[in-house]
């Protein structure tokens, strides 16, 4: 069982209400798009209830931020549900070093909440973003730039869609253990006092959960964020070395 935290709670209360409104008005309805861990949190409530009509949808097949979309019995359960428009923002940036933080904070900046939309893939000349249908016609209507860059903001049909490259960057290291502050320091090349500043603030996440433990110990597979830092994820674990030390690949995504 997850360990909910108040807002959590919240959002459980929240799904409650959808959950009874799609059995009063028999016709299916769909959350804001949700973090991995919500996703998480909402997955393992319906699970207890013994609710099996619900699917997760995020624009594309490997979305990280989905929405929820609950059915009424006897439907036919399908993503066109969730409602998700793909806007792609394009503009000159060839002489300007921007990043998916530049993008976001530029998209937020719109008065667009976070929950409204999913997934902003960071491309060559701009971003694509995948965004609740709702908010589809207030984007077409907003002007957006990005250090004083504009960008012109187009839907884009979902079915057309290709996720751009992803670039990682293997990082083989040698590690004394696991814990999440050694990792977290070789990772983000951070030194070891500023990784457990890093922990003990609530910036780290294992596996989109909050870990505040120092010596909490990784495993392969794991993926870790820190809050303005981005993410990495443990690779493959190649032996020891004479001393003990465990070989370790770290996949950082860049």
């Amino acid at each position: 069982m997850l360990t909910l935290s108040s807002e959590e709670k919240q959002f459980i209360s929240r799904l409650d209400d959808l959950l009874e409104r799609v059995e009063e008005r028999y016709q299916e309805a769909a959350t804001d798009f949700l973090e991995p861990r919500l996703q998480m949190v909402a997955e393992e409530y319906l699970r207890s209830r013994k609710i099996q009509r619900y699917l997760f949808c995020g624009g594309y097949e490997g979305a990280e931020r989905k929405r929820l979309v609950l059915f009424p019995e006897y439907s036919e359960p399908n993503c066109e549900m969730a409602k998700i428009s793909l806007f792609r923002f394009q503009g000159k940036l060839d002489f300007v070093s921007v990043n998916h933080r530049d993008f976001l904070g530029a998209v937020m900046g719109l008065g667009l909440r976070r929950e409204k939309f999913g997934d902003l893939l960071v491309r060559e000349s701009g971003f694509d973003l995948f965004v609740q249908q709702e908010a589809a016609e207030y984007l077409e209507q907003q002007e957006l730039r990005v250090k004083h860059v504009p960008l012109k903001g187009e839907e884009y049909p979902l079915a057309a869609f290709e996720p751009p490259q992803q670039n990682i960057k293997e990082i083989h290291i040698m590690v004394a253990s696991m814990r999440l502050d050694t990792v977290l320091a070789h990772g983000f090349q951070l030194s070891r006092s500023k990784a457990m500043e890093l922990i003990q603030g609530g910036q780290v996440k294992v596996n989109h959960s909050e870990v505040g433990e120092n010596d909490y110990l990784c495993r392969q597979g794991d993926m870790i964020s820190c809050r303005g830092k981005g993410r990495i994820a443990i690779g493959a674990l190649s032996g020891e070395t004479r001393k003990g030390n465990l070989k370790l690949c770290i996949l950082k995504y860049i």
